[in-house]
């Protein structure tokens, strides 16, 4: 169904799905810089940089997926990653002020490398955006 062609209670319905998991993820991130205490992690030297990768990878994934700026749709990709190092930002700075937590410049660009190749491989690889796209419960009827 192309986009013109949808109703109104469509459009809801997209839109009411749409957000949801980009903002569970967001309220995760904003929630764990402002604990008291360290996150639990692995004893693996630069962790936090990882986790950083992934989930800023998954924010910029996320909020591209749900970006919908008909005037500027072939550029959706730079406000999805505006987006996600501004978000970034936030994050460190919120950490600045939590006395259990540090402000570390490192995580920013830990955070803003995970967007870009997020958003690289979601935009250029077919088949990984097809497994994010596809419903769950599709692929769990076709076994």
């Amino acid at each position: 169904m192309s986009k013109k062609n949808r109703g109104p209670e469509n459009e809801y319905s997209a839109l009411r799905l749409a957000w949801p998991p980009f903002l569970v993820m967001a309220t995760l991130v904003f929630a764990s810089s402002m604990a008291r205490q360290q996150p639990m992690s692995p004893d693996i030297v630069n962790f936090d940089k990882i986790a950083h990768f992934c989930v800023f990878g998954l924010l910029a994934t996320l909020l591209f997926r749900r970006l919908r700026i008909d005037f500027l749709e072939h550029r959706r990709w730079l406000w999805a990653l505006a987006g996600v190092m501004i978000f970034g930002v936030c994050d460190e700075v919120l950490q600045f002020f939590n006395p259990a937590r540090t402000f570390d410049p490192y995580d920013w660009i830990a955070d803003v490398s995970g967007a870009i190749l997020a958003l690289a491989l979601y935009r250029n690889w077919t088949w990984y955006r097809d497994l994010l796209e596809t419903r769950l419960w599709g692929r769990l009827a076709k076994r």
